[in-house]
């Protein structure tokens, strides 16, 4: 029994804050309650998870060595603007480049070893037994301008010489690499010309790319697996694969502030329409160089420079880094890994 009225109404009669923590005691007891059963719930769940993955036989798993494919593909090598004899001084580019016919050297040998080297790398997955070279001209810098006649490391004589061996022995280097090598020189381009201006008619002949070109066959006249095929004229039809590459120099394509992207497009759609209706005479894309800075569209494809940035180039805020490109070619296909060679 209550002693006193107090404890007595304490007991039956609590005052509103007593009945307010009540209420929120049994609250609390009631989600405690909800959640303790949730949480064995889950615990049940994840028990019945473990045996049932406890309860799977691991599937054993044994490496086989992947056959060689069949399907033979092509690594095409594009040489472009190679521009053999020219002299660019560090100190007239701002430091952005240097080049000589020493550095020339370096740098194709320092290419040969970045192909045969990323060849090897693809022969994992490719059957990779030919490569394609497509030359589209400027192999020599010239002497179309008083300039160029003042600067040039030695004559045009000389540089014509002197890129023919370089070609040649480059090729030497990269034809034990492959089954067969097949190289083709198109010869008629804007600075190897022996003329004050630009000649269509046997412009490919009187042009100093014609003698480089015969150098280099010559350098490789005693390698069987080397095939070299000189094309004296403005324009050559490449077939490799599915692929049919028109390769011409460039220069017959004018520009101004940059690449003409328009003329570009141009020019296919004009070589399309000549070529309409002679199956012989189609191609799928436009190979060409002259512009320095590589770049791959759907209907053409341009080639970079070895030289890089020269005097010229500075002058009108133009950068070029050294570089060349290559590519593969699938026999269904067509081209893939589509690589630019930073020299």
């Amino acid at each position: 029994m209550a002693k006193t009225l107090h404890e007595f109404k304490s007991r039956h009669a609590p005052d509103a804050e007593v009945v307010h923590l009540r209420e929120r005691v049994a609250e609390l007891q009631a989600k405690y309650d909800r959640l303790y059963a949730e949480k064995g719930e889950a615990l049940e769940l994840t028990a019945s998870l473990a045996e049932a993955i406890q309860a799977v036989q691991p599937r054993q798993m044994e490496f086989r060595e992947s056959a060689l494919p069949t399907a033979e593909c092509v690594h095409v090598l594009h040489l472009t603007d190679l521009h053999i004899g020219e002299v660019v001084r560090g100190d007239e580019v701002d430091g952005f480049g240097e080049y000589s016919p020493e550095v020339a050297r370096k740098r194709l040998t320092y290419l040969g070893e970045c192909i045969v080297k990323h060849t090897e790398t693809m022969r994992k997955g490719y059957n990779i037994p030919h490569l394609h070279i497509l030359g589209t001209g400027d192999y020599i810098s010239g002497d179309i301008h008083e300039e160029l006649r003042v600067t040039n490391a030695f004559p045009a004589p000389v540089q014509a010489v002197d890129a023919g061996y370089m070609l040649g022995e480059l090729v030497s280097a990269l034809a034990p690499h492959f089954r067969r090598v097949t190289c083709d020189l198109l010869t008629l381009d804007n600075h190897g010309r022996m003329t004050r201006k630009p000649q269509a008619a046997e412009g490919g002949e009187n042009n100093w790319g014609y003698v480089v070109a015969h150098i280099m066959r010559q350098y490789l006249s005693r390698h069987e697996s080397v095939e070299v095929r000189i094309h004296a004229k403005p324009s050559a039809l490449v077939a490799i694969g599915p692929e049919r590459y028109l390769m011409m120099h460039g220069h017959q394509i004018r520009g101004w502030a940059g690449k003409p992207y328009y003329g570009f497009d141009r020019r296919v759609a004009m070589e399309a329409v000549k070529r309409m209706g002679v199956a012989e005479k189609s191609f799928t894309k436009l190979l060409m160089g002259h512009f320095h800075t590589a770049a791959n569209d759907l209907d053409w494809m341009l080639g970079g420079s070895l030289s890089g940035t020269n005097a010229y180039d500075h002058s009108c805020g133009r950068h070029a880094p050294p570089h060349q490109t290559s590519w593969y070619v699938h026999p269904e296909h067509g081209e893939f890994s589509w690589q630019r060679w930073w020299l």
